[in-house]
C-alpha cells in the first residue's frame, strides 16, 4: 500500500498536460473494454491505468506524450496497463482464497494516508498547490486535481489503495506461515568483504603502477589474514566499499557478480577466502562468510537495495513480494478474459474521452488540436 501511494506521490509535477474544466465528471456509462471471469471492466479504468503509465514516464524519463503515437508503443502500454486490471484482481481473489482480509486498522490507516496526502499535496508550499495556481488557475480541488492529472479519480484510487492494502498483508500471511524465513533460509547468502578497489575517486580504472600497487594491498591483506589476524580489523583498515555496512550483505543469486556469488557459496559459514577475487571496476575483494540472522528479514538496513532514509523496504517484503508474483501469474494464467470492440478504439489521441472526467487530449490530432474520434464517455469509477 505505502509503495503503491509513494510511487504516484513522489512525481513532481512538470507536465503541461492540463486538465480541463476543473475536473468535472462526464456524463454517461462507461463502455466495457474487456470482461474478466465475466466481470465487465469499464474503459474508464484501463484509460486510468494508460494516462498514468504515460504521466509516468514523461515525469521520470522526458518522455513527450507524442512518442506513444507510435502504434507499436502505444499498443505495449495499453496491454501493460490490461495487465494491470487482471494484476489487481488477481491480488484481490488471492486473497480471498487465503481468507485475507483488511482490518479496522487497515483501513484507518487508510484513511489517514489519504488525509495526510491531500494535506501535503493543499499545502501552500506544495509545489503542485503551485502548479494548479499557475497552470489550473486553482479552479479546482487541489488532491482531485492531482489524481486527475495522474489519469484517476479519487473512488478508483481509493479502490486500488485497498487492493495494495490487501498484497501487503498476504506478505505478511506468506511470512505468519514461515514460507517467507523458509525461502530466506534456502535461498540467502550473508557475506562481509574488504574490497581494495581498482577505481580512482572518479570511477577510472586504475593503471600501471598505481594498478599493481592497489593489487599488492590486496595481496597483502589476504596473507595477513590467512596468517591470522582478524578480519574485523583489516576490514576497518582497508574497506573502500563505503556502501556496505558492518555486518556485511544479505543477497541471493543474481544481486552480485557471478564470481562473488560462486566464492560465497563455496565457502563454509565462518570461514574466508584463501585468495582474493578480482572483479574488473570493483577490484579485490577478501571475503568472509557469516551466519543467516532470522532478524534480517525486518530489518530495513539489511536489505541491499534499500534506497536509504524513509525507505521501509525489507527482505521479507522482497521476498513475499516475488511470492506474491508467482502466484499471480497462475492466477492470471487461469482467468477467462475476453476484449470487445471498444478496446481496439482507445487510441493516444482519444485516451482523455474515456476518463471518469473532462481533461484535455495528451495527443492533439495530427494538424489540429481537436480531439480524435472515438468513443467517449467516462463515469468515476
Amino acid at each position: 500500500m505505502k509503495r503503491f501511494l509513494a510511487m504516484l506521490l513522489a512525481s513532481v509535477m512538470c507536465l503541461t498536460v492540463l486538465v480541463g474544466c476543473g475536473g468535472n465528471k462526464q456524463t454517461g456509462d462507461s463502455p466495457t473494454v474487456m470482461t474478466v471471469d465475466g466481470e465487465e471492466v469499464p474503459a474508464s479504468e484501463l484509460a486510468a491505468y494508460l494516462v498514468y503509465n504515460i504521466s509516468y514516464y514523461q515525469n521520470y524519463f522526458g518522455m513527450d506524450a507524442s512518442f506513444f503515437t507510435d502504434q507499436e508503443m502505444f499498443n505495449s502500454m495499453k496491454e501493460s496497463a490490461a495487465n494491470q486490471v487482471l494484476t489487481l484482481r488477481g491480488i484481490k481473489k488471492m486473497a480471498a482464497d487465503l481468507g485475507v482480509t483488511l482490518s479496522s486498522d487497515d483501513k484507518k490507516e487508510l484513511e489517514e494516508t489519504r488525509k495526510s496526502n491531500m494535506e501535503y499535496v493543499g499545502a501552500e508550499s506544495s509545489p503542485f498547490k503551485r502548479w494548479i495556481a499557475y497552470t489550473v488557475k486553482g479552479k479546482d480541488d487541489p488532491w482531485a486535481t492531482y489524481l486527475h492529472n495522474m489519469g484517476y479519480t479519487e473512488e478508483l484510487f481509493e479502490k486500488d489503495s485497498e487492493t495494495m492494502a490487501l498484497e501487503s498483508n498476504i506478505v505478511d500471511y506468506y511470512f505468519e506461515q514461515g514460507d517467507i524465513t523458509k525461502k530466506f533460509n534456502d535461498t540467502y547468502y550473508h557475506a562481509k568483504s574488504i574490497l581494495i578497489s581498482d577505481s580512482d575517486e572518479d570511477g577510472n580504472l586504475l593503471e600501471g603502477d598505481d594498478f599493481e600497487e592497489a593489487k599488492k594491498q590486496a595481496v597483502s591483506v589476504q596473507r595477513k589474514l590467512n596468517d591470522g589476524e582478524d578480519f574485523d580489523t583489516l576490514f576497518e583498515q582497508n574497506n573502500s566499499d563505503t556502501a556496505q555496512s558492518d555486518d556485511g550483505y544479505y543477497f541471493t543469486e543474481g544481486d552480485m557478480v557471478e564470481e562473488y556469488e560462486e566464492a560465497v557459496k563455496n565457502l563454509e559459514v565462518g570461514a574466508h577466502s584463501e585468495h582474493t577475487v578480482y572483479y574488473e571496476g570493483y577490484g579485490w575483494f577478501i571475503i568472509e562468510r557469516l551466519p543467516l540472522d532470522e532478524d534480517a528479514l525486518e530489518d530495513t538496513n539489511a536489505y541491499m537495495n534499500n534506497q536509504g532514509e524513509g525507505d521501509t523496504s525489507t527482505i521479507k517484503t522482497a521476498i513475499g513480494d516475488a511470492m506474491v508474483q508467482e502466484k499471480l501469474e497462475d492466477y492470471i494464467d487461469n482467468m477467462e478474459v475476453e476484449y470487445t470492440d471498444e478496446y481496439d478504439k482507445i487510441t493516444v489521441y482519444n485516451v482523455n474521452t474515456y476518463l471518469g472526467f473532462v481533461r484535455d487530449p495528451l495527443v492533439a490530432t495530427e494538424g489540429s488540436g481537436s480531439v480524435a474520434d472515438g468513443s467517449a464517455g467516462g463515469s468515476a469509477e
